[in-house]
């Protein structure tokens, strides 16, 4: 495994492993997994510059999303 995620692997399932193969996600796939409406997600990803426009289809950058996450949590 590549980066940190080796230190977690005890609480990692296959829904992660899935997820983590993404690097561009779309909006239902992230309210999905991070358990999220569709608003809160939307917001987010506008306020972290995650969004990514490819001809009609929005995905979000999962890395940008992640860390913009995180950086939340510790504030908080």
């Amino acid at each position: 495994m590549s980066g940190n995620i080796w230190k977690f692997s005890n609480q990692i399932d296959d829904e992660d492993m899935e997820f983590m193969a993404h690097e561009f996600v779309t909006y239902s796939m992230a309210c999905d997994y991070y358990r999220l409406g569709l608003k809160p997600v939307t917001r987010i990803a506008h306020e972290c510059g995650a969004v990514y426009k490819i001809g009609k289809k929005v995905l979000i950058r999962r890395s940008i999303f992640e860390e913009y996450l995180r950086s939340q949590h510790r504030r908080s």
